[in-house]
């Protein structure tokens, strides 16, 4: 059972903040419009629906994450066969020439602002939650979601406002941007303490909520992200109790993605829809679908906004059973016509009504805390067996034992280092990990420089417009919103824009 199922999205004013709850019907309460912020939470039930209101708020996060993270890497790009001014504000984030009025990057900001504020109306009011195992439980949620936002806005736009309780508008408007180390430290300690509050495994009911895993592999990314070597080793500590934990590999790739078998025991956390016109659904299958397909790839059509490009459709090769779930090159029309347009094919499933998909987007699993551990090791001492081990753990899950590395073929730390890109590249292909992979790792201007030098789209005689030159430094964090400068004039935008 999905965490939204039975359940319905209400809207709550509380301060200035926006409050998505979703309440379960076996809960008689009066209508929730008709209850003040201050008379809301009494009890435990009351501060649980205030906590799936955060889960819920994460459907404005996810459903425009790809634009400012798959897009931006060399996974996808705008359709080269739309119009040069057609969905003008995806091309511009794909070829780096976004402005800061840019709306995708305004609504983007404003969600992960939105999550952060309910989160903190949680932890302000765990007070009426007597039980401490369930309180602990509810803060433990309510500090990863957070951190899950910051850990999003930083890596995007690097110093951003640090929030801690619902402010008023007067008071947004004196605030100031914290550098990034103290943006990182507050993630990190978030994570510290979710990671000790949250139970080992949420199932049942609760199947969908974040558990101790998830909080420890999002921990481990943000510490290697951070750098330094007492992250380092902190997180390669976090990263070995997940390996030794509750979670394991799926047989196959494909059936990580399946519809029916979903939160399997490879999910360490997704966002999760569900179809069937109740308001749940995601819009994913319509806006990666070819232009022009009708019906014959997803109802209703698709908007070709995040279409994968020439080199990912190569890195698979021939044999890797990775591609299939998550791309296509064709797709067949009218009479079994063979139509070739490359499409994002993981989020997938049937439904009957536009944007109203049932693929949950599944945002941390049991491979990226074997990816990460071994990127940790390298790190640390370069390439050891051990790290070859969780780096192979993953390979030869798809491709075979035959198809494990050798110490010979990585025998440097950067020859390790780039085979573990290349590695998460098709393994989290269309997942939103590549563009932060590549910050992470220091390896976005020669990759994104190399993207655009060969990908035809970037250099087409026919339109020279869309050419588009190597990757500057400054490009690689985002212009804060305009309208954030224009609340408060004494911010600072990034250098660069």
């Amino acid at each position: 059972m999905k965490l939204y199922k039975s359940s319905f999205i209400k809207i709550i004013c509380l301060s200035t903040a926006l409050f998505f709850a979703s309440c379960n019907e076996t809960l008689d309460l009066q209508p929730v419009s008709e209850i003040g912020a201050d008379g809301f939470y009494k009890n435990a039930d009351e501060v649980n629906l205030a906590v799936i209101g955060i889960y819920s708020s994460l459907h404005g996060i996810q459903n425009r994450e790809w634009m400012l993270t798959e897009v931006r890497s060399d996974n996808t790009y705008m359709n080269p066969n739309s119009t040069e001014t057609k969905d003008l504000a995806v091309r511009e984030i794909d070829r780096f020439v976004q402005s800061s009025q840019n709306v995708y990057l305004k609504e983007y900001w404003q969600a992960c602002y939105r999550t952060i504020n309910l989160s903190n109306v949680v932890l302000k009011n765990l007070d009426v939650v007597s039980d401490p195992a369930l309180r602990n439980k509810f803060e433990g949620e309510a500090r990863f979601l957070r951190a899950h936002a910051y850990f999003n806005l930083v890596r995007l736009w690097g110093g951003v406002f640090i929030v801690t309780e619902p402010v008023s508008g007067l008071e947004a408007k004196t605030m100031d941007r914290s550098p990034q180390s103290e943006v990182y430290a507050f993630i990190i300690n978030d994570l510290r303490m979710a990671s000790e509050m949250l139970p080992p495994t949420q199932g049942g009911a609760s199947l969908g909520r974040v558990a101790a895993d998830a909080a420890k592999t999002l921990l481990g990314k943000a510490l290697l992200t951070a750098g330094g070597d007492d992250n380092l080793e902190e997180a390669k500590t976090v990263l070995e109790e997940v390996v030794s934990g509750n979670f394991g590999l799926q047989p196959t790739y494909a059936s990580v993605f399946s519809l029916s078998n979903e939160y399997n025991n490879e999910i360490l956390f997704a966002v999760r829809y569900q179809s069937g016109s109740v308001g749940l659904g995601s819009p994913h299958p319509n806006f990666f679908a070819p232009l022009q397909s009708d019906n014959y790839v997803v109802f209703g059509n698709g908007d070709g906004l995040n279409v994968p490009t020439e080199s990912m459709s190569n890195a698979y090769g021939v044999s890797d059973p990775r591609k299939a779930p998550s791309m296509a090159d064709t797709w067949l029309g009218f009479n079994n016509a063979v139509r070739a347009d490359r499409h994002v094919t993981k989020y997938n499933s049937p439904f009957n009504a536009v944007d109203d998909g049932g693929s949950d987007w599944i945002v941390l699993r049991y491979a990226d805390a074997l990816l990460l551990l071994a990127e940790a090791i390298n790190q640390k001492s370069g390439p050891t067996p051990e790290a070859l081990g969780y780096l192979n753990e993953v390979r030869t899950r798809s491709l075979g034992a035959s198809a494990a590395l050798t110490m010979s073929q990585v025998a440097t730390y950067f020859d390790f280092k780039v085979a573990l890109e290349k590695e998460r590249r098709l393994e989290f292909g269309f997942e939103n990990h590549r563009w932060f992979d590549l910050v992470r790792t220091g390896r976005a201007e020669a990759v994104m420089s190399q993207h655009f030098a060969t990908e035809f789209q970037y250099n087409d005689p026919a339109h020279p417009s869309l050419n588009t030159g190597a990757l500057q430094h400054y490009q690689i964090l985002l212009p804060i919103p305009q309208y954030e400068i224009d609340l408060n004039p004494n911010i600072a935008q990034n250098t660069g824009y």
